[in-house]
């Protein structure tokens, strides 16, 4: 069995803001995404495929629409999909001091977790900026960063990881690659592994989109887990590789296969 771990970056207008350059600013983005998302659970329902939405905790408070949207976070728990924090208002932990961070994951897990039916929680979190992350423990290392370990404390995985545990998440995805497989020694799976990590699962996650690439990849090999991620409002660019054309196509060649392959959630994944 071939299991799809497939997580939207729901940013909402607060990481929008939070993410774009002032110059970059266009209004229309804001219900843009949201619209993504609707068509998105639709497609859902329709294959009946459930999914992981990392959403922004500011969207789950009170507040005026498109800003915040709790009514929509409710009906994504309804409708049997994951939601994960994506911090409160999209921070880029290693810039951030721990104590910030600390309170980032503590008021998203609470804000969110307010409109998820019972029974659901807030278990997962996918920190901001998906991109390759600087973990001193496994040999990982970014010089691209904002806030480089050790000048900024953060800028260390470990460190993130300690107050999930604290704070009592139960998962993360995570994008890192050690200096061996960046300098080829060592094979590179983009949709990553999933392991246990002081009492936190990892979903290693290196892969945005649902091109023929990733595709192939999930066809050809033969992992246990296979971690996907997406952003919403990437439905809409016909040049990116998360638009609607691959989306459906990616969600039809994978259903219609003659390999054995399901959705779950991270919740779900048992390592």
């Amino acid at each position: 069995m071939k299991k799809i771990i497939l997580i939207w970056d729901f940013d909402g207008p607060i990481g929008q803001i939070n993410s774009s350059y002032p110059y970059n600013f266009d209004y229309s983005k804001l219900e843009l995404e949201i619209d993504n998302v609707r068509w998105a659970l639709e497609v859902l329902k329709t294959y009946n495929i459930k999914s992981c939405f990392a959403i922004t905790g500011f969207s789950a408070e009170e507040g005026k629409y498109p800003y915040v949207f709790p009514d929509l976070i409710n009906e994504i728990s309804k409708l049997g999909h994951e939601v994960a924090s994506h911090s409160w208002r999209h921070e880029w932990a290693s810039i951030f001091k721990e104590d910030q961070i600390d309170k980032s994951l503590k008021r998203s897990k609470l804000s969110l977790g307010e409109q998820l039916v019972k029974g659901q929680e807030v278990g997962g979190f996918v920190p901001p900026h998906n991109r390759p992350m600087t973990w001193v423990q496994k040999f990982a290392f970014s010089i691209g960063d904002r806030g480089l370990f050790p000048f900024f404390k953060m800028g260390n995985v470990e460190n993130l990881i300690a107050l999930l545990v604290k704070n009592e998440y139960k998962w993360v995805r995570l994008s890192h690659q050690n200096i061996f497989t960046k300098l080829g020694f060592k094979k590179h799976n983009p949709t990553g592994r999933v392991y246990k990590y002081k009492k936190i699962l990892v979903f290693e996650n290196h892969y945005t989109g649902f091109d023929e690439k990733v595709m192939n990849h999930i066809l050809t090999t033969d992992y246990d887990t296979y971690t996907i991620s997406a952003h919403p409002l990437m439905l809409s660019y016909e040049n990116k590789a998360e638009n609607k054309e691959n989306f459906l196509n990616f969600l039809e060649t994978l259903i219609k296969s003659d390999q054995n392959i399901e959705f779950v959630l991270p919740s779900e994944v048992k390592v």
